[in-house]
């Protein structure tokens, strides 16, 4: 067997073992090497569905932001865009974060702006910005790296302003259509649903999944902004790959290709995402944030790498130069959860036929699915804040929040691609307001929780950046 069928397989096999063990319907996976391409399929087309094709178009997520920082590098090295002028330049009505510093677009680009994650609250792309002047900034623009996908939806809003266009043409007129990736959709609607493969989600929202729950369909959303705008085939995405991995192939339809990839590859953050180490993977100690790209060194040569979660959808994609390897990976299961990326990184592995590569747990499924104690829900412990919240968000439809088994008050989700996969604890910030924390332990994050609509002692709602959620009873 070929070092490409061979890494097909491999990828392969983990999905099937996804399909019984995860909740995953099916997905994609596209791979180049100097073998050759391959594309192959598992699972179905959504929960219960006809066989997944090779050819199927997902939402890729937050790899939308590799085209954003494409189209931003590429206009950068034209001469059309100042990446490092204020972003108010651009959008004078833009309220910023409470805090220090203006942000310019390279802070954007790099996740450094120190502005909050994102916001569930609202739909629309100058609505959510509209919101950041009721956010606070954790850090001074350029210190610390925190993953921003409203910081991404206000750039695009940005190079809007720039181009005179909407950024769904920009992405398919700057980026797409020169690297030949016709088959990607950008500003998804609802007349274009019967288009993409059905998302998966499981059933329910407020408890862990084991396999005996079965799966659900995806709620339908219509993403628009620069942080994650883009469905597509993984043979589209495994070309974004390759635009990155070898962008003199593409020379003739884009002769900026080069400087924007050696733009948009420059680390332009202090850190970056991280390497999912539960599986074989190559090791990246000094990964860097560059513009919608993550940076990673590793034992063979620098590895270029994104990962994409939406509501029903999980996608990675994997640029390696010295190596001429490229990988795509889709997936319909739930996007807050790395998937796609066992998967890539998993085939990845296999194609350098363990060169470097570290093993990673025995059973990284498994690893992925930790079991948690159940919080001590009660208020009367917790200034009356503790207790279960919901929302009619997709994005973050159930939150607990209580004391952990250490005594700590943290925040707790089962699902919600915007939700905090882990426990977080809440930090009392009784400078900001009465009933008020911060998300998380570092003083450098800029994410707040209020508790409002007090009765008995009680707190009814809880604010989260932005976002409203009621008190439920408990589950």
């Amino acid at each position: 067997m070929s070092g490409l069928e061979g890494g097909l397989a491999t990828a392969l096999a983990r999905g099937e073992e996804l399909l019984r063990r995860a909740p995953v319907a099916g997905g994609t996976i596209a791979i180049r090497t100097p073998e050759g391409e391959r594309t192959a399929a598992f699972g179905t087309a959504g929960p219960g569905g006809a066989p997944m094709d090779a050819g199927a178009r997902l939402q890729i997520g937050s790899i939308s932001k590799s085209i954003a920082g494409l189209a931003a590098a590429r206009l950068s090295v034209e001469g059309r865009l100042d990446l490092d002028a204020p972003v108010r330049e651009l959008l004078p009505w833009l309220a910023v974060p409470v805090g220090v510093g203006e942000p310019s677009l390279r802070h954007l680009l790099g996740h450094t702006a120190g502005w909050i994650a994102g916001s569930d609250a609202l739909p629309g792309e100058r609505a959510q910005a509209l919101a950041l002047g009721e956010t606070v900034a954790g850090s001074r623009p350029g210190a610390f790296f925190h993953y921003s996908n409203i910081g991404y939806v206000v750039l695009g809003l940005a190079l809007e302003a720039a181009c005179d266009q909407p950024y769904s043409q920009i992405a398919q007129r700057f980026v797409l259509e020169p690297l030949g990736i016709g088959d990607a959709m950008t500003g998804i609607t609802g007349a274009q649903r019967g288009e993409l493969c059905r998302g998966t989600v499981p059933p329910r929202d407020d408890a862990p999944w084991s396999p005996g729950d079965g799966l659900a369909e995806a709620p339908w959303l219509e993403p628009a902004g620069a942080d994650g705008n883009v469905a597509a085939t993984a043979a589209g995405l495994v070309r974004l790959a390759r635009a990155f991995a070898e962008p003199e192939r593409f020379v003739g339809a884009a002769p900026w290709l080069g400087e924007a990839v050696a733009l948009a590859t420059a680390p332009a953050a202090p850190s970056g995402e991280g390497v999912l180490d539960v599986g074989p993977h190559l090791p990246a100690p000094g990964d860097r944030y560059g513009f919608g790209i993550n940076v990673e060194p590793t034992p063979c040569g620098t590895v270029l790498t994104h990962g994409g979660g939406m509501v029903g959808y999980g996608a990675f994609l994997i640029a390696h130069r010295d190596a001429e390897v490229s990988i795509g990976v889709l997936i319909s299961g739930p996007g807050e959860r790395p998937y796609a990326e066992l998967v890539a990184r998993e085939c990845h592995a296999a194609l350098l036929a363990g060169r470097g590569a570290a093993a990673g747990t025995a059973d990284p499924i498994l690893a992925l699915h930790v079991p948690r104690r159940p919080l001590d829900l009660d208020p009367t412990l917790s200034d009356g804040v503790a207790g279960t919240y919901r929302s009619y968000s997709p994005w973050v439809p159930h939150l607990e929040v209580g004391r952990d088994a250490g005594g700590r008050l943290v925040l707790r989700a089962y699902a919600g691609v915007e939700a905090p996969t882990e426990d977080v604890p809440l930090v009392a910030l009784p400078d900001e307001g009465a009933r008020t924390f911060r998300v998380g332990s570092d003083p450098r994050l800029p994410e707040r929780i209020r508790f409002e609509g007090v009765i008995g002692g009680v707190a009814q709602i809880l604010v989260r950046d932005g976002g409203r959620f009621a008190r439920v009873a408990d589950r």
